[in-house]
């Protein structure tokens, strides 16, 4: 009786480890790239090293998911944690900037697994409340490893060295492979039966348009863009036809689903640009540590994982949804105004405020919308759904990022303008479009729709228990 409770903490632990483990990888990297380029010598291929692990990181996210109902949550999460290893460990021998975009390349297509598979097991074993709450860790999981990656990766990069940016990679994800292995069964999450075709046509277009869109904004160039938009178009068309699509278009077409998937895209746009401003400020204006850049910006950190956990208490007690994010909405646009006020005279404690003010916004965006999905889908459909929300953030968070650059970059360049005005143009320009758009999105919902659905437990339940016997 005692292992049959423990086994989905366990598989939970592990679980969690994978997901940490992605999200960390990408901001530890951004901090230690630097120490990376001069080691390698390869100053041209700096913003390569960032899209060859994020373009497959995002293109794969609903690839996993679809397959996972076919062959299972288990084989899908140990692929993905197999290439994330194998990418850890070749991007930490790399004797080349070449040799290491290449491997992380390969990290990076393990890594959508470990970044989408999380919440739709926790879907599969848990429901109701306890659903909703560990939905809502996961997504200040992934907050904290927003904020905290920058802090870690500058404390390796200042210690051992980057290379073990990668290597603390290799016994925790280990461990967490023979966790899955032991005691994820096969079964769990196979929905689907070998006689449906695979969408490899979705799947091929779907990575090459959402590839292309992605290079295009992360090298600022029009061409990627264009040939992106029109491959997106091509795979829309496919779809429609397809018997069993790798993104459900069915969401697109829910009047309550699809403004939802619009407000996660752009509710989260103020996070990506603290991110990517608030340390650039810090470590090359006031010339501060990497460590230390880290440790000023954790006012987004504990705003973040306080609204987090805050929004899923408010939805369980309200039996809404919509009202915690639009209240979220609204705190990030607060924030947002204070960072238009932002000089190089501005107290400490004011950037301080600002920033707690916009994690305290984002918060309830990245866990409510998720268990609202959650909720308003059938229980077959929970992968799809959970994946295509998380690939319009990642894509999202792109925008808002060559967004933000391109703020600052005007701002900068602008007579009479300091980096710190630019850097407060940039954060209020970008969080408040974003905010905006999703307070739009949420507020044009039908009537009645904010309400969170009871879940459809039964199914649920049934193969929980049966895969877990």
């Amino acid at each position: 009786m005692e292992s049959s409770v423990r086994r989905p903490r366990v598989l939970l632990a592990a679980v969690v480890c994978g997901l940490l483990l992605a999200m960390l990888d990408q901001t530890i990297v951004g901090t230690a790239l630097p120490a990376i380029v001069q080691d390698l010598d390869g100053s041209s291929l700096y913003l390569w090293a960032v899209t060859a692990y994020l373009v497959p990181a995002t293109v794969s996210l609903p690839v996993y998911a679809r397959l996972s109902d076919r062959h299972g949550r288990r084989a899908m999460l140990l692929v993905g944690m197999g290439l994330f290893l194998a990418g850890s460990a070749l991007s930490a021998s790399a004797q080349g900037m070449g040799q290491f975009t290449g491997w992380r390349a390969v990290q990076g297509l393990g890594a959508g697994a470990l970044e989408g598979l999380p919440f739709i097991l926790v879907a599969d074993l848990y429901s109701g409340r306890r659903s909703a709450a560990l939905q809502a860790a996961l997504a200040g999981m992934m907050g904290f490893a927003f904020i905290a990656g920058p802090l870690l990766g500058g404390i390796l990069t200042d210690g051992p060295g980057w290379r073990w940016a990668f290597l603390v990679n290799l016994p925790v994800g280990l461990a967490a492979m023979v966790v899955v292995a032991r005691f994820l069964p096969r079964s769990l999450g196979r929905y689907e039966g070998r006689d449906v075709p695979v969408d490899v046509a979705g799947i091929a277009l779907l990575t090459t348009g959402v590839g292309l869109l992605l290079v295009g904004l992360d090298q600022r160039t029009a061409a990627p863009l264009l040939g992106g938009v029109a491959v997106i178009a091509a795979f829309l068309a496919v779809e429609r036809r397809a018997a069993a699509p790798i993104v459900p278009l069915r969401l697109l077409a829910n009047r309550t689903v699809a403004p939802l998937l619009l407000a996660g895209a752009a509710a989260t746009a103020g996070l990506y640009a603290g991110v990517l401003l608030l340390p650039r400020y810090l470590e090359g204006v006031r010339h501060v540590s990497a460590t230390r850049s880290g440790l000023l910006i954790y006012p987004l950190l504990l705003g973040l994982v306080l609204s987090t956990t805050a929004c899923g208490i408010a939805m369980n007690r309200w039996g809404q949804w919509r009202t915690p994010v639009l209240l979220g909405t609204a705190l990030a646009a607060l924030g947002a105004v204070g960072f238009g006020t932002f000089e190089a005279r501005t107290p400490d404690w004011q950037n301080l405020l600002f920033m707690a003010l916009i994690g305290l916004g984002v918060g309830p965006a990245l866990s409510g919308l998720q268990v609202a999905l959650q909720r308003l889908v059938e229980p077959t459909a929970v992968a799809g759904a959970l994946s295509t929300l998380i690939l319009v953030r990642q894509v999202g968070g792109a925008i808002a990022l060559a967004a933000a650059d391109t703020v600052y970059a005007a701002g900068a360049h602008r007579a009479g303008s300091s980096a710190a005005t630019a850097t407060g143009t940039g954060m209020l320009v970008v969080t408040l479009a974003g905010a905006g758009l999703a307070a739009t999105a949420l507020l044009l919902l039908p009537r009645g729709s904010g309400r969170l659905p009871q879940p459809p437990i039964a199914l649920l339940r049934a193969s929980a228990a049966q895969a877990l016997a």
